[in-house]
């Protein structure tokens, strides 16, 4: 398995309730809008593509709700948008001939912006997700260069000459949805997790800056719109095989100890409880992490692959602080915020709880993960629990029938 690199994705108008009024604005109102990050994308496998981004959680639900012809896409053409490896673009993850091993990193050939296949849409999207979105970036990124980390996809999907140039919080409130889907504050602290660095106020959003941030988004969209928002919560460390993947103790290829589980990988951090899935290419590569006494390199797998216990506890109390703001402020308006516990289904994944599904790496058990290959989004299967988890909560809030993904 080679190094992951993980991106820290018709012009007819109008739908359903609303379809008539356009709000002084020329641009016909939505029913259905969604806002967020590479989750709400349909992100999978490291990489933005149009038959994924088909699959994604938005997508579904606005099939379930009958808008789906109307609900515009920033679609991506094969062989889609990936991430970035030595400052390139690079094509999704796949797998190689055998099935069992991801491919080695492919670049791109084309300039991303050219496989955007619906560009001339003259009003914002229905599915305004951003990957690598981060809230400031919800906020008041329109472009690449007001972006954190100067996020090109910011460039694709928001298109900066669309009405002047407006972020995507400023899109969505122009569409006047009467549903918004909103996932807000994953990037806040996966970027602390994937580069194996957890510092509140450097890599991650300290709990006060996000509350902050949110509080005006949110009284920003409940003043500016008429929209029930509904609003999903933050996954825990634990539940993603980007985390759980590797063991700390040395393993043989088929993932059974070497030796006993009290024999360790070499690390340059003491205390570690996490080795982070990109190390695996390392350590199967090179045999980095594995001391020469057992055939292995000697070399101690570094800082930036691994998690200790006190920065994964840091990121944990950043996850419950964000997840008791979003509910305390669902809780405080119930008549147009509703929460959304992406949480909950991701630990019931991560325990076997839902049937004919796993929340381990799809190359461990491809008959049954609900994860991509980049060991962070879903995949197809996971998508549809998701939007289903949407769905029943729309439902609740909103009196609708609206019939699960799947039946």
């Amino acid at each position: 398995m080679k190094l992951i690199t993980i991106l820290a994705a018709s012009a007819l108008f109008g739908c359903s309730d609303n379809s008539s009024d356009d709000n002084g604005t020329g641009i016909t109102a939505q029913y259905y809008v969604a806002v967020g990050n590479s989750l709400t994308a349909g992100f999978q496998s490291n990489g933005l593509r149009s038959d994924w981004q088909m699959e994604s959680y938005p997508a579904l639900i606005a099939k379930q709700m009958g808008v789906d012809a109307d609900f515009q896409m920033p679609l991506v053409d094969p062989p889609g948008i990936g991430g970035k490896v030595n400052g390139k673009i690079t094509e999704p993850l796949t797998l190689d001939s055998t099935g069992k091993a991801i491919a080695a990193t492919k670049y791109l050939a084309v300039d991303p912006a050219t496989l955007l296949s619906n560009k001339a849409l003259n009003r914002p999207y229905n599915d305004l997700a951003v990957p690598g979105c981060t809230t400031h970036d919800f906020i008041y990124a329109s472009d690449s260069s007001t972006s954190q980390g100067n996020n090109g996809l910011f460039n694709i999907i928001l298109r900066p000459g669309l009405e002047g140039g407006l972020s995507m919080m400023r899109q969505a409130i122009l569409l006047q949805p009467t549903v918004l889907t909103m996932w807000i504050g994953n990037n806040d602290i996966l970027g602390g997790i994937t580069s194996g660095t957890v510092v509140e106020g450097t890599t991650v959003t300290p709990v006060a800056a996000y509350k902050q941030m949110m509080d005006l988004a949110l009284d920003t969209l409940l003043r500016e719109t008429q929209a029930h928002i509904f609003l999903a919560n933050i996954p825990s460390i634990p539940t993603i095989p980007f985390v759980t993947t590797i063991p700390t103790w040395i393993f043989k290829p088929d993932f059974t100890p070497a030796v006993d589980t009290s024999t360790k990988f070499l690390t340059e951090e003491s205390n570690v409880k996490y080795i982070l899935l990109p190390a695996l290419g390392y350590i199967q590569g090179s045999k980095m992490g594995v001391p020469a006494a057992l055939g292995g390199s000697d070399v101690k797998i570094p800082g930036s692959l691994t998690l200790t216990e006190e920065e994964a506890a840091t990121a944990s109390d950043l996850v419950d602080g964000y997840n008791a703001y979003l509910k305390a402020k669902c809780d405080a308006n119930p008549a147009r915020l509703t929460l959304v516990d992406i949480n909950a289904l991701l630990e019931k994944l991560l325990k076997g709880e839902i049937a004919g599904l796993s929340g381990v790496f799809p190359l461990l058990d491809p008959e049954h993960s609900a994860f991509s290959l980049d060991g962070v989004h879903p995949n197809a299967k996971g998508y549809q629990q998701v939007a289903n988890t949407y769905i029943d909560a729309i439902n609740s809030a909103m009196g609708k029938n609206y019939p699960h993904v799947g039946g």
